[in-house]
């Protein structure tokens, strides 16, 4: 395929700094592969002196591939890699500038994680007091803003000195002769800004420099930039503003915004021809995306046809979400098109939990793309062990789970101890553990305090929507434990579990007893569904699965057919984000086109009027950036329940206001059946919950929602 206008102007342009606006699915890689071509071919730049910088390996694996093919010889010499990759062979010559030596080895994770855990112990810091998953994270955090120990600024966390743990921390690293994966660019920026003299050969050692996903690039990575092209200035970045999402863990889209005013005399070409999407896709993307104002102007245009128009289906809450969900994957397979083209995207972990529930239910085969399944992850398993012993259907396993969850002063001798007092006792783990509420021998004695706490609990922990669950992890201090990890760690950690509290309530309203429960989980986790929760990327797997993640992994991402789920105001936008003003609220705009754009074929967003969050019933408002559009872009379909009353016919939603001769007036949470076996669940101001068939109900209707 011949390149189009744009992108041959892009190829073909001259030196110096050159911006190129490449929109989604617009041809940049190809645009990067034919400049570098041309600079070879008509400029007789000397192929190893052109370096082109790449954010992951694949992406650079893929460059060279199709160098190869360009131009032949294996790329003509061509130098390309990664930031981290490019950094570690400057750093490999001179390094000895920093003090180390160089044969430096890179620190693994584990390793690092170890180190630190040293530096903690050797301070009598526990892990309940500031994790160190926290402290790795706040030290990355510095070295991506290009912040060495000594001007970080000052921080605490439970009255510790988090800037004096990392200069003690990079101390270690340099006695130990490693730097860890943030280092080789932060350390690379040392030597261009602090070592004159291997600067210049840095910055002699190439005549162009070409950056993809420019708006990715964090301060450390803007910084290093700055400086290697800071003589030559013939700096070619490739980016999109709007696909600017990563500003979380450091990303500045100011780098792309700003490059016409940071580089003088820059050039700016648009990339606009879409080459992947319908141009129903595009005409709703771009609908969207036009709602920032912060950007540079540019229009995705379609090189399709105009396709189905992207739907959008309101729901009554998560579970009939994910029925609906289902329902749409298996329609479109019987239309052609194959698991594995079809993905279902969404804004937090959370929301996994009813659509693995609905597509496992559904028979339809999938994988969690980037992540754990649900009832895989930490907490869950933790939560899940602790429920086990609340109700006396608890194994060795869950009790030494949990024996030092939060620190009780058990080590892996004492859990190992436990486990062999336990086999030796011929009983439970739960009822092992109520003997030990007067006081128990070695390491089992520290589990007295938790004994007593779960025997006092145990006999009203059905009479509680979640079986108990909430009030025993508060109670033991598990959830206060999670502070360690940090607020936005905890956070997440937090909504699981809340998440998981909720399936409880709901699975206890079924009758569900709490083994048939823990029964269900195992299933989910078992591995039944093919490859699922391994983290491979969509690209790199032959798999006949639907793909599961989130908004964020899809990036780069394309699929014939996408749902994106929980299009609605709490969750995208996510509240977090609407607390952090303007700039989180356009994150989250450009995160809902990212998503929008991974289409090819079919979009379904999805919302639902409630939704059950932190133990709480929230009917959330559509989210603000469909809310208005207009149906020839995004048809769209109300899920409404159609009740029968005596002399009516009307309609009742979720949210919807009632009153009952009995249990006075309420609000409706739920329908499900049809006919004369529809079934309402509404929460009374003053009966609570009640589930009632709607044909004896004598609901009179307040309100409709």
């Amino acid at each position: 395929m011949q390149l189009n206008d744009a992108q041959q102007h892009a190829a073909e342009a001259g030196g110096g700094p050159q911006l190129i606006l490449a929109g989604a699915g617009s041809g940049k890689t190809r645009t990067i592969i034919h400049r570098i071509g041309h600079l070879i071919a008509a400029n007789h730049v000397a192929p190893h002196r052109i370096l082109a910088v790449t954010f992951t390996n694949k992406a650079a694996a893929e460059l060279r591939a199709r160098l190869s093919q360009l131009i032949g010889d294996d790329g003509g010499g061509v130098v390309s890699g990664t930031f981290h990759a490019i950094s570690l062979s400057f750093l490999r010559r001179h390094a000895e500038a920093l003090g180390y030596p160089k044969s430096f080895q890179v620190i693994d994770a584990d390793d690092q994680k170890a180190l630190i855990k040293r530096l903690l112990k050797a301070r009598n810091i526990s892990s309940d007091t500031l994790h160190p998953g926290y402290l790795l994270a706040w030290i990355e955090h510095c070295k991506h803003a290009a912040l060495t120990a000594d001007v970080a600024e000052a921080q605490a966390w439970n009255d510790i000195d988090m800037r004096e743990l990392y200069a003690a921390y990079q101390q270690e690293l340099l006695h130990h002769e490693r730097m860890d994966f943030s280092d080789l660019i932060l350390n690379t920026v040392r030597l261009l800004k602090e070592h004159a003299d291997v600067a210049a050969l840095l910055r002699a050692r190439f005549d162009h420099v070409l950056v993809d996903e420019y708006q990715d690039t964090n301060p450390a990575q803007h910084m290093w930039l700055q400086l290697l092209c800071s003589e030559h200035r013939n700096l070619t970045v490739v980016g999109d503003d709007d696909q600017s999402i990563y500003g979380w863990r450091g990303a500045d889209v100011r780098h792309i915004l700003d490059f016409e005013s940071v580089w003088a005399g820059a050039a700016v070409h648009r990339l606009e021809h879409n080459y992947r999407s319908t141009a129903a896709i595009l005409d709703l993307a771009n609908a969207v995306i036009a709602g920032n104002s912060d950007r540079h102007i540019k229009q995705l245009r379609a090189t399709r046809d105009a396709g189905e128009t992207p739907f959008w289906q309101i729901c009554q809450d998560e579970y009939d979400e994910a029925r609906r969900i289902s329902a749409a994957l298996r329609h479109w397979h019987q239309q052609g098109v194959a698991w594995r083209d079809m993905a279902v995207l969404y804004r937090t972990a959370r929301q996994s939990l009813p659509i693995e529930q609905m597509v496992n239910e559904a028979e339809i085969p999938y994988r969690v793309i980037g992540g754990v399944g649900f009832f895989e992850r930490m907490e869950i398993k933790d939560a899940l062990a602790y429920w086990a012993l609340l109700h006396g259907i608890a194994d060795a396993l869950h009790l030494r789970r949990i024996a030092n969850k939060p620190k009780r002063g058990i080590g892996a001798v004492g859990e190992q101890r436990i486990v062999e007092m336990l086999a030796v006792s011929g009983m439970s783990a739960a009822d092992w553990l109520d003997t030990l509420a007067d006081g128990g021998v070695g390491p089992s004695a520290k589990l007295a305090s938790l004994a007593r706490l779960i025997g006092e609990q145990r006999s009203d922990a059905m009479q509680q929507p979640d079986m108990g669950l909430g009030r025993l992890l508060q109670d033991c201090g598990y959830l206060e434990s999670l502070q360690a990890m940090g607020e936005i760690e905890a956070a997440a950690r937090r909504e699981n579990i809340q998440a998981l509290q909720d399936y409880i309530a709901i699975a206890a309203g079924e009758g569900m007893t709490p083994i048939e429960f823990l029964d269900r989980a195992a299933l989910l986790q078992s591995g039944e569904q093919v490859n699922r929760g391994d983290g491979a990327s969509h690209n790199e797997t032959d798999g006949e699965t639907v793909s599961l993640m989130s908004l964020h992994r899809a990036k780069g991402l394309e699929f014939t057919a996408v749902v994106l789920s929980g299009v609605e105001e709490g969750l995208l936008p996510h509240q977090r984000s609407l607390d952090e003003g303007p700039a989180g609220l356009s994150e989250e705009r450009r995160l809902l086109y990212v998503g929008m754009t991974r289409a090819k074929d079919y979009l379904l967003l999805t919302s639902a009027r409630m939704r059950r969050n932190f133990g709480d019933m929230q009917f959330p408002q559509p989210s603000r950036f469909i809310a208005q559009l207009a149906p020839e872009i995004l048809a769209r379909e109300a899920v409404v329940a159609e009740i029968a009353n005596p002399g009516t016919d009307c309609e009742l939603n979720i949210g919807s206001s009632v009153r009952h001769p009995s249990f006075g007036e309420g609000v409706i949470l739920g329908v499900e059946g049809a006919g004369d076996a529809v079934r309402v669940s509404v929460e009374f101001r003053n009966a609570g919950t009640k589930r009632l068939m709607l044909k004896y109900a004598a609901l009179e209707i307040i309100s409709i929602a």
